[in-house]
């Protein structure tokens, strides 16, 4: 008997170990694409560049029901609803600023809990696989909620932000026009500021700014900002359309600067930067820069309008 149990568990063990093993495997994929992925746990990942969050559920086919059709079927069901409430943990997951996730949110707002609900129930499913240990089955679910859009993470957390709301309005003339990709404005646009030099030596038509901040402490967040060593802020508090910002983002994630050059949204010419570590700042989700860095970057944004445009692209390590 001692015998029989002790093998029935050790079958038992190897089975969860290997499904977990094989749950790996899509979301491994998902890092090698090139994209900025965070991964959250051992069944979740968050695409910074795709902009979306996916999730793996495992069923383990029974070997008690008849029915093979019908055995597949439970074990579908219960990994789809595995997957969606590891979905859910990602979620919850997700870096909405410095100091607050999407689990604080939910935390302290039914509405945001409805909201998200109603996310999950609307999550696709991207991928359903049979996989094989020894002499068992499983069905496999991936599923997968956009950062950004509409049903997105973005439209059931972001509007809960302090200052977040219709008030928030944007200048005309930097409303992006194009309603895939912000605009950037014409280098030959004259600029009402009275800190750009005319005897500016950087006149190259800057599309976007790309910072590098690979070894540094920074985090990926939903709302990050650009800082100086002190602490002070160079960009981030924005002033923009709240449609905007649910739809697009005001930044996005890569991990190398090849693949950050590759994207849409850092146009023919972006001026790359390199961050620093540390600094005075208290949050992680803060890209640091040297004070001539900073000057600069706001000099030639006061030329080309870049970061008017939302044009910011932060490089990260994959997995920081």
């Amino acid at each position: 008997m001692n015998s029989s149990r002790t093998s029935l568990t050790r079958r038992a063990f190897i089975l969860v170990t290997a499904i977990a093993a094989a749950a790996l495997t899509p979301l491994n994929a998902i890092a090698q694409t090139g994209d900025s992925v965070q991964r959250i746990g051992t069944k979740g990942v968050i695409d910074w560049t795709a902009g979306e969050l996916k999730a793996n559920g495992i069923g383990a086919i029974p070997r008690d029901v008849g029915n093979d059709a019908v055995a597949y079927l439970k074990a579908r069901d219960y990994a789809s609803l595995d997957a969606m409430r590891n979905l859910l943990m990602v979620i919850k997951g997700v870096h909405i600023d410095a100091t607050t996730t999407g689990a604080n949110y939910m935390a302290t707002s039914s509405v945001i809990r409805a909201h998200v609900q109603g996310l999950l129930r609307g999550a696709r499913i991207i991928s359903t696989r049979t996989i094989h240990i020894g002499r068992d089955s499983a069905v496999e679910v991936t599923v997968t909620v956009p950062m950004y859009g509409t049903n997105s993470v973005a439209s059931a957390i972001l509007p809960a932000r302090p200052g977040f709301g219709p008030s928030v309005t944007q200048d005309a003339t930097t409303v992006p026009q194009d309603p895939t990709l912000p605009a950037v404005q014409n280098a030959n646009t004259p600029v009402a500021s009275n800190n750009v030099s005319s005897d500016n030596p950087d006149r190259t038509p800057y599309t976007s700014v790309i910072i590098d901040a690979r070894g540094t402490r920074a985090e990926r967040s939903m709302c990050p900002k650009i800082v100086r060593e002190d602490g002070t802020e160079v960009w981030g508090t924005v002033n923009v359309d709240p449609r905007y910002v649910i739809n697009h983002g005001i930044a996005v994630y890569a991990n190398s600067i090849a693949a950050a050059r590759r994207l849409a949204r850092a146009g023919s010419r972006p001026l790359v930067l390199r961050a620093r570590d540390g600094g005075r700042t208290a949050s992680q989700s803060d890209v640091v820069l040297s004070y001539g860095d900073a000057n600069r970057l706001l000099l030639l944004n006061n030329r080309y309008a870049f970061l008017n445009s939302y044009r910011v692209i932060i490089v990260l390590n994959p997995g920081e």
